[in-house]
């Protein structure tokens, strides 16, 4: 999947614009929707409401994977709080290559086989293979 607006940083990061949004720290995870006609994946963070986080931000991050060709959500971890479903550990990747033994990050482009992977607090894990991804964002 090939990322058109933006970057990934030490896998809690969006980059765009010159800005870095704190997708584990600062934004809270609120939705995905998932329509499979139109191979359309949306992940949604929404501003957090901690004292540590700025303002400033965007109030809405949509993730916007289009061209979806493979779609897995991995069941969380039940002893959890619910609480724990809204905060993203990390995004990385995936693969069903031998070497590779769960998720995984790499500072370089990555193989467009691997699959997006995005593992939240509570062990829950949507994994994604698609086309393109977008990032879009609301200030209101």
């Amino acid at each position: 999947m090939r990322a058109t607006n933006f970057t990934w940083r030490d896998s809690i990061y969006i980059q765009l614009d010159d800005e870095d949004y704190d997708l584990h720290n600062n934004f809270n995870f609120r939705q995905f929707t998932y329509e499979p006609a139109g191979q359309l994946l949306i992940l949604e963070w929404e501003l957090g409401t901690g004292d540590w986080v700025s303002q400033g931000q965007p109030r809405l991050i949509l993730l916007r994977l289009q061209g979806v060709t493979q779609f897995s959500f991995k069941e969380r971890d039940p002893k959890l709080p619910f609480s724990e479903d809204d905060c993203l550990a990390s995004f990385g990747y995936a693969s069903d290559e031998d070497w590779a033994d769960g998720q995984f990050w790499v500072d370089r482009q990555p193989e467009d086989d691997w699959r997006w992977s995005f593992i939240f607090q509570s062990g829950a894990e949507i994994e994604v293979s698609g086309d393109t991804a977008t990032i879009e964002i609301s200030r209101e």
